[in-house]
């Protein structure tokens, strides 16, 4: 097994984002809100969609939702990726698969569909700016022609046009009509291109950045406080160290409070794994040395410390995929649910 499947993959776990929202309508309802400008209270009217256990292509859709007749697709992402157009168009044909039957879309009736909205909130250290609107249309392929009238692929880009001259009676009626159809279309084309679009809008959470908007979000803008809070400590000290006295630090200020009491023991784990992938198996190590599991010399027995913390990974790789992040915490001390976990995924 590679390196990079051994870690838990950013994009295959849940995040603390993720943890934060994805059993609160409340707070789904606030970001919402946020977004859309709008003033809704009652929850009921808010169908939660989120791809939870679908891994496509090796993604997984952070939160998704349906508010009336608007579907609302969220990430969250702590790195910059001109990608995410191509990511949400996964995510809506896997989202509109599920809304949609198959057989409906052979029949004469224009099947209605919600209107999607794409939105990313973007809290790396790299600058960014304040508000971005990525086009799925930047990733295409453009095939731009030269000043003697070839494409960049040395093809004439009028050979078409020719070809469809040279292939009728240039002095007929059917030839001018042929050339005059071929013409429209390709201006109709041009027109009407990109024939497939898809827009994103990236909004910048950090310090200093939408402070409008995240004022209507007091839970996106606490998240913000947590962050920027283990980023200062993290500076200074072990990771690990650093996430716990955040943790400790935003409960007794009040920030998040209530939700890190409750999820403190997966918040830690979650935010040692989103800040660096590395530290994790040293964590795990750590955790497997606390309760025993790890004993006698060191010399001899690398390779299957190894082995155990590669199969612990993978457990965990297991979990998260599919919503179970609250066991990673109670594995590491409970020694007959991870045993029985290890079969239960054949590890």
């Amino acid at each position: 097994m590679s390196e990079k499947q051994i870690f838990v993959n950013k994009e295959h776990k849940d995040s603390v984002f993720c943890i934060l929202y994805r059993d609160d309508k409340k707070r789904q309802m606030e970001l919402y809100n946020a977004v859309s400008g709008k003033r809704y209270t009652d929850t009921a009217g808010l169908e939660v969609v989120t791809l939870k256990h679908a891994i496509y292509m090796g993604m997984k859709n952070d939160l998704a939702f349906i508010v009336f007749d608007d579907l609302h697709l969220y990430e969250h992402q702590s790195t910059v990726n001109p990608n995410m157009p191509l990511r949400f168009l996964h995510y809506i044909s896997k989202e509109y698969e599920g809304l949609v039957e198959s057989k409906r879309l052979y029949g004469s009736t224009p099947v209605k569909l919600h209107a999607p909205h794409f939105v990313v909130f973007y809290n790396g250290t790299n600058k960014y700016p304040e508000r971005m609107i990525l086009k799925l249309s930047d990733l295409y392929k453009i095939c731009e022609t030269n000043a003697d009238g070839t494409a960049d692929n040395g093809v004439n880009a009028s050979s078409s046009t020719d070809t469809a001259k040279s292939n009728v009676d240039k002095g007929s009626d059917t030839a001018v009509k042929t050339v005059k159809a071929f013409s429209e279309i390709g201006r109709i084309l041009q027109q009407e291109s990109p024939l497939l679009e898809l827009k994103v809008l990236v909004i910048n959470i950090n310090p200093g950045n939408n402070q409008e908007f995240l004022d209507q979000c007091p839970t996106l803008r606490e998240y913000m406080k947590y962050v920027e809070c283990v980023r200062s400590y993290c500076g200074n000290m072990d990771l690990k160290e650093a996430v716990q006295r955040a943790v400790d630090e935003c409960i007794k200020d009040g920030i998040l409070a209530d939700f890190l009491r409750k999820n403190k023991a997966e918040v830690i784990a979650m935010s040692i794994f989103e800040y660096d992938e590395k530290e994790v198996l040293d964590y795990l190590r750590e955790e497997e040395r606390a309760i025993g599991r790890i004993e006698g010399k060191e010399e001899g027995r690398a390779e299957g410390k190894e082995e155990e913390a590669q199969r612990y990974g993978r457990l965990i790789l297991h979990l998260t995929n599919e919503g179970k992040s609250n066991l990673i915490v109670k594995i590491a001390a409970d020694d007959a649910l991870r045993e029985r976990l290890y079969k239960e995924y054949e590890l």
